[in-house]
């Protein structure tokens, strides 16, 4: 039996979504007991938290599975309900726009991270 491209592609969009937000929940519970162990949460205290490299790398992969799973989901939205004929060019440049937006989005939390000395 052969599968239809679009549901290869479907599935393989629904285990990157699962996947970004497994490591999410698994990010998340252990920022948060980091974040409250430090011992002050002023600008040092944040600074300290975000200056070894695992944790800036940590950091950028929960602001990528972020993106890519909102990416996932707007693009399904659009899927859902830009699919008429004419809505091909506006669905095409929605796609555009928003990708570019995270991707700003992305390189913009990989200069924060990284700008931490």
């Amino acid at each position: 039996m052969r599968r239809v491209g679009g549901a290869r592609r479907g599935l393989d969009m629904w285990l990157a979504q699962r996947a970004g937000a497994i490591y999410m929940a698994l990010f998340l519970p252990l920022f948060l007991l980091l974040a409250l162990a430090a011992p002050s949460l002023d600008y040092a205290g944040w600074r300290a938290l975000f200056l070894p490299l695992g944790m800036k790398v940590a950091t950028l992969l929960f602001f990528a599975a972020l993106l890519a799973h909102a990416w996932i989901g707007l693009r399904e939205i659009f899927i859902d309900y830009l699919h008429c004929a004419r809505c091909v060019m506006l669905r095409l440049s929605l796609y555009f726009a928003v990708a570019a937006l995270y991707l700003a989005c992305l390189v913009w939390a990989a200069d924060i991270l990284w700008s931490v000395r």
